[in-house]
């Protein structure tokens, strides 16, 4: 089995702290992608999803989204570079699921900012009744594709947390407590795809679980690489010769 030390000799220190200060703050993101909905009214029909567009909580919300997934990436990617020795392919696999995922988040918040809140909802008052027709028709089709988008995202993130939580299993005890908190990530994502897509009603499991399971599980895993990145700027962790 390779040891602690070696598994990290090639993971520059630099990276261990970037990597846990991304993950601190993809923690905080996750919060708030948890909060700023909660802010302002939940639209109930057509002309109150037209109106999100001068929503400034909900536009917040979309550029928040957009800067969180590639914050967290980082912070997996330096996670999978902890872990790739000892689990090679348990790293590889999340890594690579990490990155599907944050690449279609990316995507449809991308889609969702420029086209849907920028361009449809935001034009569609001073359009002609035609195109009002249109932007009508556009929104309500863009919503199945988000709903195909976001079974994606879903999917590529159970993957990446079951790999990462596998890994993390063998290490000392802070690293069991990630591995616990990145598995209990599994079944909150089962039970977000079960009520989203097959009519389960679990919402009141997701509304108390998520706000509390994501940004922990992302704050340790900061404190964890941090804490890595100290031990090695120690004396005692350094070779004789280094």
């Amino acid at each position: 089995m390779v040891s602690h030390s070696t598994s990290l000799s090639d993971v520059p220190r630099a990276a261990l702290w970037l990597g846990g200060i991304a993950a601190v703050i993809s923690a905080a993101t996750t919060f708030l992608l948890w909060y700023l909905p909660r802010t302002y009214p939940a639209p109930s029909g057509f002309a109150e999803v037209v109106a999100l567009h001068a929503e400034p909580a909900y536009v917040a919300r979309l550029w928040v989204n957009y800067a969180h997934v590639f914050v967290a990436l980082f912070a997996y990617g330096v996670v999978a570079a902890v872990l790739r020795n000892r689990a090679p392919l348990a790293a590889a696999v999340g890594i690579a699921a990490f990155a599907f995922w944050c690449l279609a988040e990316a995507l449809g918040i991308s889609i969702t900012i420029w086209a849907v809140n920028d361009t449809w909802r935001a034009g569609y008052s001073a359009a002609d009744p035609d195109t009002q027709a249109i932007i009508r028709t556009s929104l309500h089709t863009y919503s199945g594709i988000w709903d195909g988008v976001f079974f994606v995202i879903l999917t590529t993130f159970l993957i990446g947390t079951l790999c990462y939580g596998a890994a993390l299993a063998s290490g000392g005890p802070a690293e069991k407590l990630l591995a616990v908190l990145f598995l209990l990530a599994a079944p909150l994502t089962a039970i977000i795809v079960l009520d989203g897509y097959f009519g389960a009603s679990l919402s009141g499991w997701i509304a108390w679980s998520y706000p509390v399971l994501q940004p922990l599980s992302r704050a340790l895993t900061g404190a964890w690489l941090i804490s890595l990145a100290v031990s090695r700027s120690s004396p005692a962790t350094r070779s004789p010769g280094s």
